[in-house]
């Protein structure tokens, strides 16, 4: 042997090449938790070929304020930017569960839901609870503030 070569060593053992132990034990929980997420991928892409199906049905201002959601049990979610958004989209659900069935997708329904504003931690006060990217013109706003001030300082 010469001197430049380094010392063989043993192969480390993985976990899953430990014949009884411990880590075993955690293998049945390992599993469940791949098939969640194999199961969640597949719910996805479901969801997201359902949507390019459809989304060509839909006017594109109203397709562009809608998200494809959860797919579970012949339920499909659909998340609307605004309740106006989500009663138009009501509106289409008849025919965008028909144009799905026919394709052969196993849908029973589609459930409509507004997605929630977020919301900012640091000021809660009703003058400033106006969203900043709100389509009103800014002198509307400046407005509703204002009125917002007064009737928290009438008490109300």
């Amino acid at each position: 042997m010469s001197n430049d070569t380094p010392p063989l060593r043993k192969p480390r053992r993985s976990v899953l090449q430990t014949p009884i132990g411990p880590s075993m034990a955690a293998l049945p929980l390992w599993m469940q938790r791949t098939q969640i997420l194999v199961t969640l991928k597949e719910q996805a892409l479901t969801s997201k070929q359902m949507w390019a199906m459809i989304g060509a049905s839909l006017p594109a201002e109203l397709a562009s304020a809608v998200q494809p959601g959860k797919w579970v049990d012949g339920v499909w979610a659909l998340t609307a930017s605004s309740p106006a958004v989500a009663a138009k989209l009501k509106l289409y659900a008849p025919l965008l569960l028909r144009q799905l069935q026919k394709a052969g997708w196993p849908l029973a329904r589609i459930a409509v839901r507004v997605k929630e504003p977020t919301r900012d931690l640091g000021d809660t006060t009703p003058a400033n609870r106006i969203p900043a990217g709100s389509p009103a013109p800014a002198d509307v706003r400046a407005r509703l503030r204002e009125l917002r001030a007064r009737h928290a300082k009438a008490g109300h």
